[in-house]
């Protein structure tokens, strides 16, 4: 190969190369036309539904199948061709329903077709000034609430006036002060299992009901809200512990590095 120019020598190369990915490219396009020809033959085996987070029951399976088929049941789905099934249209149909937050179906080349829903998570219970009540959910979505299963989160009320329109962010300032504070909340175990109740006063403060003790606690806005916390907890540890959960009435955390009780 000596005789063979550098240059000779890198046409050969670049010729070798375009063969290479010429034969790569066909080989993939058999593959395919091979898979596409298997899935027109591929019949549905089997609906996989799931459903997450399994402690919350907004939708359940049997709404599901309701959702995807038309009559009642999962026959017309499990008795078709994998090609025939339309999972982008079975996917919009589920996510009409503002229970869900998203929802997927899809299918693999054994002939399983899955079903999978992520429900919405509520960390609030909103009720307006004049009863109506909606959830809020961990990203500040409002959803409805459902006769067939009740949240165990903690309730909202006084000074509301937040519409409810599903499928919407909270918008209005108490809203997000709402939010804010149910968000934190619901993160923190301790607070999580103490606080019940979030009432709203005419000032668009907030007074927080604990389902332990007869005190009630005067949050005031939510700003700083973490150091709000921290500091009822160490009162909590400290005090509390000490004097017993009965002894006040009020315990004031409004102010700056104080606590103010009576």
């Amino acid at each position: 190969m000596k005789w063979l120019s550098d240059r000779n020598k890198k046409a050969l190369k670049k010729l070798g190369m375009l063969i290479l990915w010429a034969m790569l490219c066909c080989g993939l396009v058999f593959v395919i036309t091979l898979t596409n020809k298997q899935e027109e033959n591929l019949a549905a085996k089997k609906v996989i539904i799931q459903i997450f987070p399994e402690n919350v029951a907004f939708f359940s399976r049997k709404k599901v199948i309701k959702t995807i088929s038309e009559n009642g049941n999962l026959s017309d789905i499990s008795n078709a061709k994998i090609n025939e099934i339309n999972t982008g249209y079975l996917e919009n149909k589920l996510s009409e329903n503002t229970f869900l937050q998203e929802a997927k179906v899809y299918n693999d080349l054994n002939g399983n077709v899955y079903v999978k829903i992520n429900q919405r998570e509520p960390i609030l219970r909103v009720y307006r000034f004049n009863g109506v009540n909606y959830y809020i959910d961990k990203f500040g979505v409002k959803f409805q609430t459902s006769s067939n299963f009740t949240a165990h989160v903690p309730i909202a009320n006084g000074n509301i006036f937040e519409r409810n329109k599903p499928g919407d962010t909270v918008y209005s300032f108490v809203a997000k002060q709402l939010y804010a504070i149910a968000s934190y909340v619901d993160k923190q175990l301790f607070w999580k299992a103490q606080i019940e109740q979030i009432f709203v006063t005419r000032d668009n403060e907030f007074i927080l009901i604990p389902k332990i003790g007869n005190h009630q606690i005067l949050f005031g806005d939510a700003n700083n809200l973490e150091t709000k916390f921290e500091k009822l907890f160490v009162f909590y540890k400290e005090g509390l512990s000490r004097v017993g959960w009965n002894k006040y009435k009020t315990i004031d955390i409004r102010f700056d590095k104080q606590v103010v009780c009576k």
